[in-house]
């Protein structure tokens, strides 16, 4: 009798056991496909993501270099000039005809025709950062714009009506700016970056500019405005002076004069160190002794700086203008004395004489004693430290706007705080 086979029952215990293992080795594989899909999706998202976020920083970059282009331009985004007497008017941009973006087209899309659009307006009293106007006026104008800070104030009581402004007197962090007054307004973006169906928002508070230009008179002095027997002087827009004693003892010989009570920083004034300043100028010039024959001095003997600036701006075009640095302190007295025209900033460390035909258009800035003299036109604001001395036929204009406009023209924009939404 032959003994039972019993490798029958091994070979089926093996199927079962091939086919358990080729189902476990199936589920694993789907699994492993279907991780791979999710962790693609995944990194594809997160692809998305940061491709519409750029998309919004690029929207933010692009709003603020509009900031600083010309009026003239179709891609201005800004303050236009039909504000006029509604100044700075909350309602500027209620028909979103400055917002910039994917497809709009004619001046306002987006560079390169990248997939983000941005709308700008001015950051009002209603924001939600508490970044108030100091004062406590129910509506902005040229006059209560720059109000000492009433700190009562600084829980935005007035709802959505005041424009908030850049400047340590208004509930920002004074590590942004050195600025006593603002005068300048800070603009909300908001940019929507798009790349596929994946969308990111940015808002971003934003000074236009970071520097104060605002003399808050024709002339601006910590000393005295000295009108010689004689002079022709047409000011328009007052004098501020503080000297020794100001209007009282000073011989301005005009009306429109008004003592100011503390003498400003002229090393701040101009919302920075000005050490920091002169990284904006176009040109610096040198005279550092009687001579100017120290070394890197490139004005010659005489002081006259006529032909040594290259390029004064262009007084006939409202929308250019230079920002001109010229360190004479310790030094000899510059002077201009040809018949020229400019446009912008000038900066003069020590004594600054004007004469001849002069018409300038912006801020003239100066450290030392200023003297005019000769047929000048000043429109904007003068600023000194000491002596304002008046001998020839001198017409000073105060005038905010184009003041406000050289700032934005030779300075930078200053991002205060963003989110991300």
């Amino acid at each position: 009798m032959k003994p039972k086979n019993e490798g029958g029952n091994e070979k089926g215990f093996v199927l079962i056991l091939a086919l358990v293992t080729m189902i476990a080795m199936t589920v694993i594989g789907l699994s492993a496909v279907m991780n791979m899909t999710t962790d693609l999706q995944l990194s594809r998202n997160e692809r998305d993501s940061k491709i519409a976020f750029q998309l919004a920083e690029a929207g933010i970059n692009e709003m603020i270099s509009r900031l600083h282009l010309p009026s003239t331009n179709a891609k201005y985004t800004g303050e236009k000039s039909t504000d006029g007497a509604a100044y700075r008017s909350t309602t500027w941009n209620s028909d979103n005809s400055d917002d910039i973006g994917y497809g709009y087209g004619a001046g306002r899309a987006s560079a390169e025709t990248l997939n983000y659009t941005v709308q700008i307006n001015y950051l009002d009293d209603g924001n939600t950062e508490n970044l108030c106007d100091s004062n406590d006026v129910g509506s902005n104008d040229s006059g209560n714009a720059s109000k000492v800070p009433d700190t009562a104030s600084w829980n935005c009581p007035h709802g959505a009506t005041e424009i908030v402004m850049f400047g340590n007197d208004f509930k920002i962090p004074e590590t942004v700016t050195f600025i006593d007054y603002g005068k300048q307004p800070v603009y909300k973006m908001e940019s929507t970056g798009t790349y596929g169906t994946t969308q990111k928002t940015i808002i971003a508070y934003v000074g236009a500019s970071n520097l104060n230009t605002d003399t808050n008179a024709a002339i601006n002095t910590n000393g005295c405005v000295n009108i010689s027997g004689g002079a022709s002087a047409t000011i328009t827009g007052g004098v501020l002076e503080y000297g020794s004693g100001g209007c009282t003892t000073c011989n301005d010989g005009m009306g429109g004069c008004a003592a100011k009570g503390s003498e400003d920083v002229m090393n701040t004034y101009l919302g920075d160190n000005i050490s920091e300043i002169i990284n904006f100028a176009d040109e610096k010039h040198k005279c550092k002794n009687g001579t100017c024959s120290a070394a890197g001095d490139d004005i010659p003997a005489s002081g006259k700086i006529d032909d040594v600036v290259l390029d004064w701006g262009d007084y006939a075009n409202d929308t250019y203008s230079r920002m001109i640095y010229i360190d004479n302190s310790g030094g000899k007295e510059v002077d201009i004395s040809g018949t020229f025209q400019g446009r912008g900033i000038l900066i003069v460390t020590g004594d600054l004489s004007l004469s001849g035909n002069l018409d300038f258009e912006g801020l003239v800035y100066v450290f030392g004693t200023l003297t005019l003299s000769g047929s000048l036109t000043v429109t904007g604001g003068i600023m000194a430290d000491t002596t304002v001395a008046v001998h020839g036929s001198v017409t000073s204009t105060y005038d905010q706007a184009t003041l406000d406009a050289v700032s934005k023209e030779n300075s930078s924009s200053t991002v205060i705080l963003w989110k991300r939404l």
